[in-house]
């Protein structure tokens, strides 16, 4: 009977010592599976946190830049008191941020002062009481250090060293900062800026206005550019192929939007497609896009950026889009994407938008878009400027020195535009564009104009 007891725990503690194993062995792998899974959550979101980190920092110093050239209270009022807002959103990133990739003892103390010293001069600008020159040369001076911080942090956005884990290691932050030579005194003053460390060759990532400003205005409540009859889809799909310069397209819908219309589609000889929307009312181009033929990247020389605006005038006059005025281009994906905006009475109305894209080895154009210029474009009644170029150029910072002159259209609100002296000029290196309004010199929007590589931007 012993012996009998004995065989059976012989073949029973070998099985019972196999699924103890088993069931290790799956709870291990479900732990690891739980912990690869929490590890990706945590990994996007400090990716998250540090890239609008990376995006507020650069929209601090885009703002402080601004404030250089703001000659009006309210302009500037506006402007500081979007640095204190952005100088709260980037310490609430920090915090998500592990705090030994990015030291928040000194980073946190630079931003939160930055925004208390701008809500300072915000609570003196709305007593009517002037900035003094050591509070421009302040301002100024915190431009610079934010430019390297927002320099920083852009390289390692760009090179992909985004912190993901809370690592260990002293030195992080001086080493990539030179805080330890750069401390913020309690009423703003910042002090040995030359402790950080100039980063070369690294492009800023600002948020874009994309290709000029009021580009991306709202829409109307209804669109104002369209007249005409109502077209069925075969009279539509006629208008597109001119449009598209296609001898076949198919039928891919209708859109029943805030302006309605037709959608097709086609397939060109050498395999590139292409997709045209025709609107239903009076069958006016709403969006035309295709790809380019070569890869050509990078800013032209003049003589063939002229031939591509003239090609896209071209194709505007062709149907029916006059007195359009070139504004803004950019270069990539071997096209190059022009901007237009129309013009009336010499006023260039920025609301009435069309861009159009033209491949830079053929010249032709293979897109455009315009929606703004379906929903805007109207004859306005003008208002009678009541003070001069002149005298709203007399009303510019010191600091700004203009390079060209402009009457220009601007929407405020997408039901409001206002009448304005476009100024554009340079402080220092920089380039910025000041709206003046003609009926009573205020200061009505600030941008920035970034050139690099690909053409224009405006912040």
């Amino acid at each position: 009977m012993e012996k009998s007891k004995r065989s059976i725990w012989h073949i029973v503690l070998p099985s019972l010592l196999t699924a103890v194993l088993v069931g290790v062995a799956f709870w291990g792998m479900q732990q690891s599976a739980l912990a690869k899974e929490y590890k990706t959550a945590a990994t996007a979101m400090y990716t998250r946190a540090f890239t609008e980190l990376t995006d507020t920092v650069n929209n601090l110093h885009t703002a402080l830049g601004k404030l250089r050239v703001a000659a009006s209270p309210s302009q500037y009022v506006l402007l500081l008191d979007d640095v204190w807002r952005l100088s709260g959103a980037g310490v609430s990133l920090m915090a998500e941020v592990p705090s030994s990739h990015i030291d928040t003892a000194e980073l946190n103390s630079f931003v939160v002062r930055l925004g208390d010293y701008a809500h300072a001069l915000t609570k003196k600008a709305v007593r009517g009481i002037p900035m003094t020159e050591e509070e421009q040369q302040q301002l100024d001076a915190l431009y610079e250090t934010s430019g390297r911080i927002a320099d920083a942090l852009n390289e390692r956005l760009l090179i992909g060293d985004i912190p993901v884990a809370a690592v260990t290691g002293d030195g992080y932050y001086t080493s990539s900062y030179g805080t330890e030579d750069a401390e913020t005194t309690a009423n703003g003053e910042t002090a040995g800026d030359e402790g950080y460390k100039e980063q070369e060759g690294i492009e800023g990532f600002p948020t874009l206005i994309y290709d000029g400003p009021f580009s991306e205005s709202a829409e109307k409540q209804e669109p104002q550019g369209l007249s005409g009859r109502e077209l069925s889809e075969e009279e539509a799909m006629e208008q597109a192929k001119r449009y598209a310069s296609a001898d076949t397209l198919e039928s891919s819908g209708f859109s029943d939007g805030a302006i309605p219309s037709y959608e097709f589609h086609g397939v060109y000889e050498d395999g590139r497609e292409v997709d045209v929307s025709v609107t239903k009312q009076g069958g006016a181009l709403l969006s035309l896009m295709s790809s380019a033929v070569g890869g050509a990247e990078g800013v032209p020389e003049k003589a063939e950026a002229e031939k591509l605006q003239d090609a896209a005038e071209a194709f505007l006059e062709r149907y029916g889009y006059d007195d359009m005025e070139a504004t803004y281009a950019q270069y990539y994906g071997g096209a190059a994407v022009i901007n237009f905006a129309a013009e009336q009475d010499d006023v260039i109305l920025y609301s009435d938008l069309i861009k159009v894209w033209v491949d830079r080895e053929t010249h032709q154009v293979i897109g455009a878009d315009a929606r703004n210029y379906c929903f805007s474009h109207r004859e306005r009644q003008l208002p009678q400027p009541q003070i001069s170029m002149a005298e709203a150029e007399s009303m510019l910072s010191s600091n700004l020195k203009v390079l060209s002159r402009e009457l220009a259209l601007i929407p405020v609100t997408p039901q409001t535009e206002k009448l304005c002296y476009e100024f554009k000029g340079t402080c220092g290196e920089e380039e910025y564009i000041v709206y003046i309004n003609v009926e009573n010199g205020e200061e009505e929007q600030i941008f920035r104009i970034l050139n690099n590589e690909d053409g224009q931007l405006v912040v």
